[in-house]
């Protein structure tokens, strides 16, 4: 049986982009998203980065130079 670590976890694309969020509305998911990618070990698919990528460059107008 393989052991499970308890630091393991995945990052879905909204938590991501809450991270990223300028918003000051969302403050208080942007703290919490930002302190759950730095204390746990991150798993990411191909998948979330390609819509976390999407979404900034579409939806939040981010230059694609800082990305």
């Amino acid at each position: 049986m393989t052991e499970i670590n308890k630091n393991l976890c995945f990052i879905d694309s909204n938590i991501w982009l809450s991270a990223f969020s300028t918003d000051k509305k969302e403050e208080t998911k942007r703290i919490l998203a930002k302190q759950l990618i730095q204390e746990k070990t991150i798993v990411i698919s191909t998948q979330v980065i390609n819509e976390v990528s999407s979404n900034l460059l579409k939806k939040y107008k981010i230059d694609e130079a800082i990305l």
